[in-house]
């Protein structure tokens, strides 16, 4: 009876193992955790650049400005083009790790909508202040999807990171006439909240696959 009772109990800590995908990776895995970091650091160094500009210690000609504006979308289409032939190629194990993805997904899904509805409004009314609250809105949905990932995975560095996206994004949307500290915040967020916990999760995901 007693070791009927014990394989039970360690069938059921092995489906919890599968269900729960090790417990400590996020869900994202290598690539996903690489890519999501390299995104907060693009974007770190592209608002970082902007702020630099608004404060008038980087002084860029109109190419040069372009650039910068478009220069670290393309990389990132680039990355995440790879990340996602990479991905193809692993099936996802556990329920928890598909559910953190699909937020993540279902994230990126919203950002593109909110694209139209925010450059729309700043076209029509010829305000490109409609356009700043994107940003701000996207940090509050990253906040939320983080929220999500706590909830799942019950790590405290995901609720501080979920919190931290909230309270930037909350600030840069208080602060939409004051440019050059909004972009500041905005890169603190993307450096804090985007690159070290994407870096982090690569790194989590490369010791368990070793």
């Amino acid at each position: 009876m007693n070791d009927k009772l014990k394989t039970v109990q360690d069938d059921l800590a092995f489906l919890r193992t599968i269900a729960e995908g090790g417990g400590e990776r996020g869900g994202l895995g290598v690539a996903g955790g690489a890519l999501y970091g390299a995104a907060g650091l693009i974007y770190g160094i592209q608002t970082l650049g902007h702020f630099a500009q608004a404060r008038g210690v980087l002084i860029l000609p109109p190419l040069g400005s372009m650039v910068l504006g478009w220069l670290p979308t393309v990389i990132f289409l680039i990355l995440m083009t790879i990340v996602i032939i990479i991905d193809r190629k692993k099936p996802q194990v556990g329920v928890a790790n598909r559910a953190v993805n699909a937020a993540f997904s279902g994230a990126g899904v919203a950002n593109l909508a909110l694209i139209l509805v925010f450059a729309s409004a700043a076209a029509r009314h010829h305000d490109f202040r409609y356009w700043l609250f994107h940003p701000a809105v996207v940090f509050v949905i990253q906040g939320a999807v983080w929220f999500v990932i706590f909830a799942l995975r019950k790590r405290l560095w995901m609720a501080l990171v979920s919190v931290g996206w909230l309270i930037c994004g909350v600030a840069m949307g208080m602060l939409i006439d004051r440019a050059d500290v909004y972009l500041l915040i905005a890169s603190f967020g993307l450096f804090a909240f985007m690159m070290v916990p994407g870096f982090f999760m690569m790194r989590q995901a490369q010791r368990l696959a070793s």
